[in-house]
């Protein structure tokens, strides 16, 4: 109770477009609770959500990204999350922007991906995050005095963060 748990897909990915399909399906929602990627090499996620850097909506809709212990809230966001939403995220790790789209529900248990979304996020992190990336980094800038490691903004993998008991999450693709 009251332990953040972070679920992960299996695999890293790098570079191209990466879309996700979640669904948050029952149980009690925490502000906590969201769908995110995490710019990591390797799996399994760090046990410590403050060593890593991530981009993700959490259940209240807006838009975060973390950056080790810092939490920096994007102007950007979607509707709050509820039961039975379908959470989609693509990120491009190239381009460096985050989409996040939310569909409802329907009949079938599937959302209607025909027409258009509930509600729609676009966000470029790539300025905000980029200074992380020294392959990215502008020629001359200094890196801080950061004991962290630098950070690959191609590479990552899926993220699902749960705090209450009895949650249920279901990754589609």
């Amino acid at each position: 109770e009251g332990r953040l748990s972070v679920v992960t897909e299996k695999e890293v990915h790098s570079n191209g477009v990466q879309r996700y399909l979640v669904q948050f399906m029952c149980g009690e929602l925490s502000k906590a609770d969201g769908v995110g990627f995490v710019f990591s090499p390797k799996l399994p996620c760090a046990k410590n959500i403050q060593r890593i850097v991530s981009i993700f909506v959490n259940q209240s809709g807006r838009i975060c990204m973390r950056i080790f212990a810092d939490i920096i809230r994007a102007s950007a966001y979607v509707k709050p999350l509820e039961l039975g939403d379908w959470v989609e995220m693509a990120i491009d790790l190239e381009g460096r922007v985050a989409t996040f789209n939310i569909w409802a529900n329907t009949e079938n248990g599937w959302p209607d991906m025909v027409g258009k979304p509930v509600s729609t996020a676009v966000f470029p992190y790539g300025q905000r995050l980029g200074k992380l990336d020294p392959e990215h980094r502008p020629e001359g800038a200094k890196t801080g005095k950061s004991s962290h490691k630098p950070i690959k903004l191609n590479v990552g993998h899926l993220a699902c963060v749960v705090k209450n008991v009895g949650v249920t999450i279901n990754l589609a693709s």
